[in-house]
């Protein structure tokens, strides 16, 4: 996994901001009222001189949003679902609307609306899609408009002037949701990744690993592994010769584990030079294999300026099923100590267990073993 790739393959849940959430949801569910009082009204106003059949678009979405909002009102776990719904809502009225009343000047105003509605409902790229799909959606109705009901549609410099409408709105809202799309992108990266290394923070890291052992405890058949690795003394490298080299070994290790670990693997600093990796879809076999040829390719690759090889120790452990994260990280702090104390460089691993707790039985992989095929 390339040092670029971990702002694409961030998890987007992975530092979502409560109060941001929150702020959000309030707007929406205000914004989205403001919208039933508007097709309520469209409707009243509409109904004596069209009939039912041309509003249905308005009353449709006065009808169906309520229940929306109230849906949101009640639990906010679901907002991305949640989001796309009223995305879909306004979509399907939009199509109504250009199948049933292309003939009303009046719908054209709420044009420049929709794609505004869209970027702020919707992820950026999402939201272009969306008004992509909704503006040839909009090109072809027009041209059927006629076919379908007997009747002309708006006049054509009308209708052009509402699509050039809608894509200068479409630009212009772009442009300012990219903005803060990449802010927003910035931002987190800057909160959530440690600058030196590329790995998840601590506090992220074992949120997304908390994540990962809900996820296993509801799909079992899934195993889960976390390992544990310190550099061997590395407080001697940075008192011998100085912090930038220790910087500069830690940049390494982590070029190290990015070339080793997997798409879908996650990649955390506790803190100074502790680092875990969260290792899923392996049998014990496969993840003992990568910390061993992690731990191969780190005492090869990386030396400092006198020529001394760098090692690290490693602890490797399976997730059980309803363990506490306090109770999985001790149990592989405990095996990383393990590894240093049988002579440091080495991967020191507990095989996986059914049914209770049992005391530690570490079984350690020299350097002198072969390394298990991956």
């Amino acid at each position: 996994m390339r040092h670029e790739d971990f702002e694409t393959t961030l998890p987007p849940h992975i530092g979502e901001d409560k109060a941001f959430l929150e702020e959000r949801v309030r707007y929406l569910y205000i914004g989205g009222w403001v919208g039933v009082f508007s097709s309520i009204t469209m409707t009243i106003i509409e109904l004596p001189r069209n009939g039912p059949i041309r509003v249905f678009p308005a009353f449709l979405f006065a009808v169906v949003a309520p229940f929306l909002l109230l849906q949101l009102h009640r639990s906010t776990e679901e907002y991305q679902k949640f989001l796309t719904r009223f995305s879909a809502l306004i979509f399907v009225q939009q199509v109504l609307g250009v199948l049933l009343t292309f003939n009303e000047v009046l719908m054209l105003i709420w044009y420049p609306v929709f794609p505004l509605t869209y970027f702020f409902l919707l992820e950026y790229h999402q939201a272009l899609r969306w008004n992509a799909l909704a503006l040839l959606v909009i090109v072809a109705g027009y041209f059927f408009f006629p076919f379908l009901n007997g009747i002309p549609a708006v006049p054509f410099s009308i209708f052009l002037s509402a699509i050039l409408a809608y894509g200068v709105s479409v630009v212009l809202a772009g442009y300012h949701y990219r903005m803060i799309h990449l802010y927003q992108v910035r931002l987190k990266k800057e909160a959530l990744i440690d600058n030196l290394t590329g790995a998840l923070l601590r506090k992220a890291g074992l949120d997304e690993l908390s994540r990962r052992m809900a996820q296993t405890d509801r799909r079992q058949e899934i195993p889960l592994f976390v390992a544990l690795f310190d550099i061997d003394d590395f407080k001697r490298i940075n008192d011998q010769d100085g912090h930038q080299s220790g910087d500069r070994v830690l940049s390494s290790i982590s070029g190290a584990v990015r070339r080793s670990i997997r798409k879908g693997d996650t990649f955390i600093r506790l803190g100074g030079e502790e680092f875990l990796l969260v290792l899923s879809g392996n049998t014990i076999d496969q993840a003992r294999s990568l910390a061993e040829n992690l731990r191969q390719r780190i005492e090869r690759e990386i030396q400092l300026d006198d020529g001394t090889g760098v090692t690290v120790s490693i602890g490797l452990t399976q997730y059980r099923s309803g363990e506490s994260l306090s109770e999985l990280l001790h149990r592989t702090d405990q095996l990383m100590y393990d590894a240093k104390a049988s002579g440091k460089n080495t991967v020191c691993w507990q095989e996986p267990r059914t049914g209770p707790m049992i005391p530690l039985i570490p079984t350690v992989l020299t350097e002198t073993d072969p390394p298990i095929p991956s």
